[in-house]
Order: structure tokens, then sequence, then C-alpha cells
């Protein structure tokens, strides 16, 4: 009767073939898990605004949506607009703590929307409404997102800046449009 098992050269083998494929996937796991957190920092920024928007109908007053831009520490804050009460806030952890978000135009965070769920301009502190968020990795091979805010049926819309079909709804608008 032949013995049964596994020689140490084939177990060897076995390892080797598992650790170069293992290897070789690294990079496209790394580049999925950076994409989920881009999207992920989207729908965060885009449901903070949406919250906004509805709490401001819902309450009939001046609600703002303040964004922390921060990477790994920052957030959103929604609030009230006159007494600063807030509502509700989210900080980038679960799933988006290490993406960078660029607001445009540079240094504005904050949205404030009215009772009809219109955006207010200006701000109630006489600065100008925040009117994107790009949402991008430094890992190679991702693509950015950007939420637009007073964009899209609803007013807040997400889309791929580098989506190569304008006419596409996944692309953003092209400047003043």
């Amino acid at each position: 009767m032949k013995p049964r098992g596994v020689t140490l050269i084939e177990l060897l083998v076995a390892l080797a073939i598992v650790g170069l494929l293992l290897l070789a996937a690294a990079p496209l796991y790394a580049q999925w898990i950076a994409d989920n957190q881009i999207g992920s920092g989207a729908e965060s920024v885009a449901q903070g605004l949406r919250l906004a928007q509805s709490e401001a109908i819902k309450r009939n007053l001046q609600v703002e949506f303040v964004l922390d831009p921060a990477t790994g520490t920052g957030g959103w804050t929604v609030q009230e607009a006159a007494a600063g009460t807030a509502v509700q806030s989210a900080p980038f952890r679960q799933g988006a703590d290490r993406v960078a978000f660029v607001v445009g135009p540079a240094g504005l965070t904050t949205v404030t929307f009215s009772s009809l769920g219109t955006i207010v301009t200006p701000n109630g502190d006489g600065t100008n409404p925040l009117e994107t968020v790009d949402i991008s990795s430094s890992v190679s091979g991702t693509r950015a997102l950007r939420v637009l805010v007073g964009g899209g049926r609803t007013g807040i819309k997400i889309c791929d800046p580098a989506w190569p079909d304008p006419a596409d709804p996944k692309a953003c608008p092209a400047v003043g449009g």
C-alpha cells in the first residue's frame, strides 16, 4: 500500500504559488479599498447635504451644512443657522478616513439652506456657499469623485470629473454648466 499525504516539496510549491498570487493581487486589492473609501466619502458628504436640506424644510428655518475636510479626523455637521444647535454630526472614519477632501472654492466649508430647501447666498456669516467637494486617494489607478452642491435634480449630485463622455449622467457638468 502506497503512503498517502503531501511531501515537503509539494507543500513548498503550493505555498510559493499562493504567495505569488497574493503578491499579484495586493495592488488591485489596495485600489479596490481606495475606490470604496472614495465612494463612501462622497456618499457621506452627499448624505449630510441632503440631511441639511431636508431639516431646513422640516424645521422651517435656515440650516447649515459645515464640512471639516481634514483627512483622518474630519467630518461634517448639520446645525441650525441662527442658534448653532447641532442636528447631526458624522466623522469621516468608517470607510473614508484615508481619502482627501478638497473644497471648492478653496477655503469655503459651509452651505446654508433656506426653509424652502434652496441654497442661501451668501451664508449667514457672509461667506459664499460651498460649491464642490472633490474626494480622491493617493493610491494609483483610483477615480476621484466630486460632490456638486446645487447640481442635479435634487440640488446635490455625485459625479466623476474624469468621465470621458460629458453627455453621460456619471460625468460632471462643464464649468459654468
